[in-house]
């Protein structure tokens, strides 16, 4: 049977994409939004069928970090209970499909080897990322991350030229339902940190926009020490725990250089007439009272090789 997926949040992004929709005047209907509207119509008429997983291509435009984690359930609940939502899929050329949402559950099934109940819709790029992006929203537990890795997706993938970047931009909050301005602040959350960190602290459920760009800042600060803690965000942690981790990384001051030998208790520094010694505090008391014995007995051995010169230095006998 046929299965209403999309509500008005989906039919009220697409109509934002031009000028609103006059029923009354057909004409003045563009032709994407005229297809966005008629796939959503199609959808409630057109029956799910069974495809093999195999036919199903991932689309370009990532919404999860890694679509994989905790998929262990999922695959225990289909094989249980079989698959009680489908997925959608869009025809591609080729005879082949690509999944427009539903890849936990595709995933699952090509984990059983079993056919995937999807529904399969004809739709454009700008709409398949549209209907992604709605989703997501419905779903409720995608992070901010994986949010704004979505927005960096669809500007990279819509936005490849400079006329068409501001068209992407604009995808990207209409998809989201969110303010423009968060549209650039997430794409330069997701260009500025290295993808490998970013991978190695996954979703961080439940950390907001300001301690990612915390870390932005600390990475622009020093985008070779961004590399090289990678391996040092521990897997044991969860992921706000692995996200403050990397922050407490990059905000330690480099380490003194290491000493050439082993450093000696007692060190002496001359500027000038002046002659500093930097000593151990438990050497202090015994090195204080060496010191100004030396100093009184130097002091008198050099009075005492003071000698008078027998002879007068201007005698012209000398």
């Amino acid at each position: 049977m046929g299965r209403k997926v999309f509500g008005e949040s989906l039919k009220n992004a697409m109509d934002k994409t031009t000028d609103p929709l006059e029923s009354v005047e057909p004409t003045r209907t563009s032709p994407t939004v005229a297809r966005a509207q008629a796939s959503v119509l199609e959808e409630d008429r057109q029956a799910t069928r069974l495809v093999d997983p195999a036919q199903i291509r991932m689309s370009t435009v990532m919404d999860r970090i890694d679509p994989s984690d905790g998929l262990e359930d999922l695959v225990v609940s289909i094989r249980e209970h079989g698959q009680k939502v489908p997925i959608m899929v869009r025809k591609i050329s080729g005879g082949a499909y690509e999944i427009v949402y539903g890849r936990r559950r595709l995933l699952a099934c090509l984990e059983l080897g079993i056919r995937v109940r999807a529904t399969i819709m004809e739709m454009t790029d700008e709409e398949a990322i549209i209907a992604q992006g709605v989703e997501n929203n419905a779903r409720q537990d995608p992070s901010f991350i994986e949010r704004a890795l979505f927005v960096s997706g669809i500007i990279k993938e819509l936005g490849k030229t400079p006329e068409t970047r501001k068209n992407a931009q604009a995808v990207a909050y209409r998809a989201l339902q969110i303010d423009e301005s968060l549209v650039s602040r997430m794409n330069r959350i997701t260009l500025g940190i290295p993808m490998e960190l970013i991978r190695s602290i996954g979703p961080a459920h439940g950390v907001g926009r300001r301690t990612w760009e915390k870390l932005l800042k600390l990475t622009e600060a020093n985008p070779a020490q961004a590399h090289a803690i990678v391996h040092k965000v521990s897997k044991d942690l969860s992921g706000p725990e692995r996200l403050q981790r990397a922050i407490d990384l990059l905000s330690l001051k480099d380490p003194p250089s290491p000493q050439a030998g082993p450093v000696s208790p007692v060190t002496m520094k001359r500027r000038g007439n002046r002659i500093t010694l930097d000593v151990d505090p438990g050497l202090l008391p015994d090195l204080e009272k060496a010191v100004q014995e030396l100093v009184t007995e130097f002091l008198d051995r050099g009075q005492d090789s003071v000698s008078v010169p027998t002879t007068p230095p201007n005698d012209p006998e000398s």
